[in-house]
């Protein structure tokens, strides 16, 4: 736990700057109950990733995990201030229904 607290990453919300887990928490969405990250070779590379369309449409911040620490890292950490690490890549994803999918 106190390393994590030490970790920063960037995301799809914070732009040249880096946040850390406990940053990312205190700024999730109310119905939003996991952490969401996407692991990958390079910014660049997971950036435009389409696994990001469905996370961004409801608002939500995913982490760019890009440096070869990050992947075990991830795999031992697992969960943050009783936030699960949740990768935005897994199959089966289960997102909440945003109101326009309610409506349909």
């Amino acid at each position: 736990q106190k390393l994590a607290d030490l970790l920063r990453y960037s995301s799809t919300k914070s732009g040249d700057k880096m946040v850390s887990l406990k940053e990312y928490v205190d700024n999730m969405k109310e119905a939003q109950e996991s952490i969401y990250y996407i692991t990958g070779e390079s910014r660049a590379a997971v950036e435009d990733s389409p696994f990001l369309e469905a996370l961004k449409k409801r608002g939500y911040e995913v982490l760019f995990m890009v440096e070869p620490i990050d992947e075990y890292a991830v795999q031992q950490l697992k969960e943050y201030d009783g936030k699960k690490l949740v990768s935005a890549t897994k199959e089966g994803l289960n997102l909440p229904q945003t109101d326009e999918e309610k409506k349909q």
